[in-house]
């Protein structure tokens, strides 16, 4: 191929890739697909290719085939921070519940950005999933002095610390959160739940 028809190539994947991306933000996934598909035939190495359709195929649920692409992409550039967390995601799906592969994604995350408040909380959810309760309570302590009033991160620190049986602080962060979010129902189920299980334990 000479060099214009390797540019003419080029050109045509960057416009069937723009057209995809277009389709992806309208919502309109299996076409976007489609676009990525034609512009993979063109440029069949190229990782952000591979990266978006994953994301499309995540919005449709297709969950190993977009992992069978974030693998890919991954391999072409190890060091995507978007990448590494989109597929650490995919992988916590309910559908997926391979926590402690997508622990070993938000943790090569940080290794890149070491201070990213989201991937941080990743980590402490995924961390808090496989019952490393105190290993997940540090991670959210790193994300509360960034971002204080986070009531996600409030909430599931509570959750971690009544994990530990340490009820009367877990009760002090749901009560921090609902002074911010008085009907927030996470808040008031584990409040309750928290209050009910500290006082069976006194019982013993």
């Amino acid at each position: 191929m000479d060099k214009s028809s390797s540019d003419d190539t080029k050109k045509d994947a960057k416009e069937l890739h723009k057209k995809a991306l277009k389709l992806q933000h309208d919502g309109k996934q299996e076409e976007a697909i489609s676009y990525f598909d034609k512009a993979l035939e063109l440029a069949p190495g190229n990782a952000e290719l591979l990266y978006d359709k994953a994301i499309s195929l995540q919005m449709l649920f297709r969950f190993d085939d977009a992992l069978n692409h974030y693998y890919k992409s991954l391999k072409i550039e190890p060091n995507n921070f978007a990448a590494l967390i989109n597929k650490g995601l995919c992988l916590t799906n309910p559908k997926m519940n391979r926590q402690e592969e997508a622990l070993l994604c938000f943790e090569e995350a940080l290794r890149l950005e070491p201070n990213d408040v989201g991937a941080l909380s990743l980590k402490g959810y995924s961390l808090d999933s496989i019952g490393k309760y105190s290993e997940a309570i540090a991670c959210f302590d790193k994300v509360l002095q960034v971002e204080p009033n986070d009531s996600n991160v409030l909430l599931n620190k509570g959750l971690a610390l009544a994990h530990l049986a340490r009820y009367d602080e877990a009760i002090a962060y749901f009560d921090k959160v609902l002074e911010d979010e008085p009907d927030n129902l996470f808040a008031l189920e584990w409040k309750k739940e928290a209050i009910n299980a500290q006082n069976k334990h006194l019982m013993f």
